[in-house]
């Protein structure tokens, strides 16, 4: 250090030296990352010919949509050689058919009082009753799908199986049984081809609902069942979501598993009907209120007088002409469109019929 050299001067100049002195000669290394870097670009020019390919995609491979529950093991739409359109409609089909993740209601401002705990369903003391009432629920919609299995699709179906009775029923609640019947296995599931066949020598006469009825007829006839089956797939499932969701709270809210369903549940909870683990679909499902409707007409649920017109004025009416509309006029769908106008004049007939009748 020199007289004239100033103590940062100084601090300065010895940095530089321990830089210097300490650097580490990288030029090697800058040459073996080089001759790496040339290495690799020639290997990806040129693909090993014995590099493993995906094998070509084959839709007989993989098991139908309908099949998957919450349960299922859908590893095989999740390989590489399957549309992603595909992977994303088992993915949704599964969580769909998950309860713990289809029956989830998220929590809404003023939804319910947090204050009172018996305000939010599944909350609240469980009771003698309350289990009671699952059990019989259970053994109800059971019930209630055995007998729509045994009968046919409508009063005027050839070799229709009578519907059981528990109390008296009289024919025009019999038939409105049958067209609630007709319409829930329609909108549930695609046709097969018995019922099919069934439906294309359906009878009808000069009102709009026997004109409805030979109209199905027709298009059953003159429809190919594997083009009625795609109908019901683009409609209701399709690749990721399809071109209608038959459901009150969508209808009424824009959501779905909304506070209509809530409401629903509420009211079938009074006549005993809670849905089981084994269903697919939330109970405000148009299908499973037509199951509901059906049972309550015929007599197999047995309510007090009145409730089917309380289940139609409150969770049926308000929605369900918008659907059956929708339904009606969805494009390329000429069987649907046909249930769509059928369904849409039967619920016209059923809300006059309860408006003339209170």
């Amino acid at each position: 250090m020199t007289r004239s050299e100033s103590t940062l001067s100084r601090w300065s100049r010895m940095k530089q030296e321990s830089v210097e002195v300490g650097a580490p000669d990288r030029s090697s290394e800058l040459r073996s990352i080089d001759a790496e870097r040339a290495d690799l670009n020639e290997a990806t020019a040129t693909p090993a010919a014995s590099s493993p390919t995906s094998p070509p995609f084959d839709p007989a491979s993989l098991p139908p949509l309908q099949s998957i529950a919450a349960g299922t093991d859908i590893r095989l739409f999740l390989g590489s050689n399957v549309p992603v359109e595909l992977t994303k409609a088992a993915l949704r089909r599964t969580w769909v058919t998950d309860p713990a993740i289809r029956d989830f209601v998220g929590i809404a401002e003023n939804q319910w009082d947090f204050n009172d705990p018996t305000a939010m369903p599944g909350f609240g003391p469980l009771t003698a009753n309350d289990v009671s009432a699952v059990s019989g629920a259970q053994q109800a919609l059971a019930g209630l799908r055995e007998a729509e299995q045994a009968r046919g699709p409508t009063n005027d179906a050839v070799d229709a199986e009578p519907i059981p009775d528990t109390r008296q029923i009289d024919e025009i609640d019999r038939a409105r049984a049958q067209e609630y019947a007709l319409l829930a296995a329609l909108l549930s599931h695609s046709p097969d081809t018995q019922m099919i066949e069934r439906l294309s020598r359906l009878t009808g006469d000069t009102t709009q609902l026997g004109a409805a009825h030979a109209e199905l007829s027709a298009t059953a006839a003159g429809v190919p069942p594997e083009q009625i089956e795609r109908e019901h797939f683009d409609l209701f499932v399709g690749l990721g979501r399809g071109q209608l969701f038959p459901y009150a709270s969508y209808y009424l809210t824009g959501y779905l598993h909304g506070r209509p369903l809530a409401r629903l549940r509420q009211a079938l909870k009074q006549i005993g009907i809670e849905r089981t683990e084994e269903s697919s679909e939330p109970e405000d499902h148009a299908a499973v209120l037509f199951e509901v409707m059906a049972g309550l007409t015929s007599g197999q649920i047995i309510a007090p007088r009145e409730t089917d017109r309380d289940i139609f004025e409150n969770h049926i009416k308000p929605w369900i002409g918008r659907f059956f509309s929708d339904l009606e006029h969805a494009e390329s769908t000429p069987f649907y469109a046909s249930v769509g106008k059928l369904g849409r004049i039967f619920m016209e007939i059923e809300a006059e019929a309860f408006l003339r009748s209170s």
